[in-house]
């Protein structure tokens, strides 16, 4: 299968690109990674998320454990989440400090994922195609 062809891009570039902007980031003022923290409205539960490393910590006040499993937990996976928006908010930026607001990488990841998913797709139609074209031949050859 051309890669190329199917997704409208060249993946070993798009892997250099990848591998480049990878480097560039582990050069960032202020660290390799960007660390961002969300707590909850009574302070009782913290997490800290880095974008990379995901959720690095999670802090939890003796008067969390008094609350509800259930809310217990949807709190921890709200925090999470805006910790883990927040933190790739400011790992984009800073991104885009350094290698410009329009880098490719950056501007069509979104274009890629959907090239991504349609080649997927139709990879799944021919694998199916072939596995239905094998059994087929395999009813042939058996007595």
């Amino acid at each position: 299968m051309d890669f190329e062809q199917a997704l409208g891009l060249d993946p070993e570039r798009l892997a250099a690109d990848a591998d480049h902007l990878f480097e560039q980031l582990r050069h960032l003022p202020g660290g390799a990674e960007t660390v961002a923290c969300a707590e909850s409205g009574n302070g009782w539960v913290r997490v800290d998320y880095g974008c990379t490393s995901g959720v690095r910590g999670l802090r939890l006040d003796p008067r969390a454990l008094r609350m509800d499993s259930e809310a217990l937990a949807e709190t921890i996976l709200d925090l999470i989440h805006q910790a883990r928006t927040q933190a790739e908010t400011e790992e984009r930026g800073r991104a885009e400090a350094v290698l410009g607001a329009g880098n490719g990488l950056l501007a069509d990841r979104r274009l890629v994922a959907d090239q991504l998913r349609h080649a997927t797709g139709a990879l799944q139609e021919n694998l199916e195609h072939a596995a239905a074209t094998i059994d087929r031949v395999r009813a042939l050859l058996r007595p």
